[in-house]
Order: C-alpha cells, then structure tokens, then sequence
C-alpha cells in the first residue's frame, strides 16, 4: 500500500510537470490541424507556453481561425493577451481632456466657420457663464 501512495505522488507530479512544460510538438500540431479547439484547452496550453515561440504558435493559431473578436469572448481574451505579451497589440490608452478645453476648441470651430447661427446657438446654449 505504501507503494501504491509513492507511485500515484510520483504520476502527479509528473502529470504536473507535464503541463507546466508542454512539448513543442503540442503547438506545431496547431499549424495543421483543421479544427478549432475551445478556449478552455488554449488556455491551458498557455500556461504550459514557456517560450515565444509556443505563444506565436497559439497566437497565429487563433488569428486564423479568425476568433480574436470580442464576439468570442474565450479566445479573445487569451489573443489579447498573449498579443500584449508578445508586443503585438498595445495597450490602450485614453486621454482625459477636460471639458472646458473642448468647449474653448469647439467655439474657435465655429467661429472659424463664419456660421452666426452656430455661434448665435453655441454661445446661448454651452458658454452662458463663460463669455461674459
């Protein structure tokens, strides 16, 4: 019984290593085969991606399934990010820009189009206070 324990700790962790360091051959498969596996399993063969070259492999595999869409919510999270690790897709960035800045842009716009009735409308309406 004791080597029964010995033995089944042993398969664990080998099964444990396995995933961890999932042989080439696993992502070159991705090169040919004709089927879309789940996200699920993509994942998990992520995880055990330890170099470039695998998450190139899971990354050019969903592009050509063509799943990268927000629509396919598994993929598309797992393409991001292995896009934004592999430098491929940049972070987004959003510039805050205060209201009062577009406002002064938006009124040499209009003032610059020669429309009175656009400058007669905007200053009635969105610079009451600040035009006096």
């Amino acid at each position: 019984m004791e080597h029964d324990g010995v033995f089944r700790t042993i398969f664990q962790a080998y099964v444990e290593h396995r995933k961890k360091h999932r042989k080439m051959s696993e992502f070159e498969y991705l090169d040919h085969t004709p089927y879309l596996h789940s996200s699920d399993y993509l994942r998990e063969l992520y995880r055990g991606a330890d170099t470039k070259r695998k998450k190139q492999k899971l990354f050019d595999y969903i592009k050509r399934f063509e799943v990268g869409d927000k629509q396919y919510k598994g993929y598309y999270s797992l393409y991001e990010q292995i896009g934004k690790e592999l430098g491929h897709i940049e972070d987004e960035e959003y510039i805050s820009i205060p209201k009062s800045l577009i406002l002064d842009y938006v009124a040499e716009m209009i003032e610059d189009d020669g429309s009175e009735w656009y400058q007669r409308n905007f200053y009635k309406h969105h610079l009451r206070g600040q035009r006096k």
